[in-house]
């Protein structure tokens, strides 16, 4: 079975509450008081640690050969969202210490360098990825689910999955949760109020957990119908859950069958 882990880039401040700002209002991130990132877990995720004292404050030197310093690397997908990214730094007033330049020998590869209030450096960049058979992207980057109640459904799939519900994340009939590997789930009430709800319906997306007895009790309290399962096989076992507005949504656990 494949193993997915996630690391964060552990960064020591001068300044806590100015850097979490630095990070939030002008890079964008997702700031709490256990991680920045932007993107999720999967995306760039950094650990600010207040430093003892200002010695403590390291950023890195240049590598041997390289003209400048990178603490941090952020790889994108295209040169679209690298621009994009580029744009949006500099309208925040984020201090733009290499600006984008094009690498003929990686690909090519272009990039432009940030530098933090510590003078941290992160580096923005990638090629441009565009896939030469179809220009759409092989990645699910948001999974809908239709609902008629969305106060009631953000409520529930708030706590079904331990998200914080954020009034930043609502756009009039649609409430986006952003998940930590950095896809989305959009719960969508746009023209539903007359829409009979599905008697039966296909599996719309699948969530794991680490235990799976836990997962089936969590949702049960939490007021979803189990529709099928607990079913136990050696390497898997799920169920699926059916919410009041018909979306099905089935819940797994990976073994660690040899």
């Amino acid at each position: 079975m494949a193993e997915t882990f996630s690391s964060l880039t552990v960064l020591m401040v001068s300044d806590l509450a100015g850097s979490q700002s630095f990070y939030r209002d002008v890079l964008g991130f997702d700031v709490t008081d256990w991680w920045a990132e932007r993107g999720g877990l999967h995306g760039v995720a950094l650990k600010l640690y207040q430093a003892p004292d200002v010695s403590a404050v390291r950023p890195n030197p240049p590598a041997a050969g390289h003209a400048y310093a990178v603490d941090v690397q952020v790889y994108t997908e295209t040169w679209a969202q690298l621009d994009a990214l580029y744009e949006e730094f500099r309208s925040k007033g984020a201090r733009i210490s290499v600006e984008p330049t094009i690498y003929p020998g990686g690909g090519p590869w272009k990039e432009f360098v940030v530098e933090d209030p510590d003078g941290y450096h992160l580096a923005f960049g990638g090629t441009d990825g565009r896939n030469a058979m179809s220009p759409i992207h092989p990645k699910i980057d948001a999974v809908f689910l239709w609902v008629r109640d969305l106060d009631r459904a953000v409520d529930r799939y708030g706590k079904l999955l331990g998200l914080e519900v954020k009034p930043e994340q609502r756009y009039g009939k649609l409430h986006m949760f952003r998940l930590h590997d950095g896809s989305a789930i959009l719960l969508d009430s746009n023209g539903m109020d007359n829409i009979p709800v599905p008697e039966q319906g296909p599996v719309i997306c699948k969530f794991s957990t680490m235990n799976i007895d836990d997962a089936h009790r969590h949702a049960l309290e939490l007021g979803f119908e189990v529709v099928y399962g607990i079913v136990r096989y050696p390497r898997v076992s799920f169920f699926n859950i059916r919410d009041e507005e018909g979306n099905i949504i089935t819940i797994s656990q990976d073994h660690n069958a040899k």
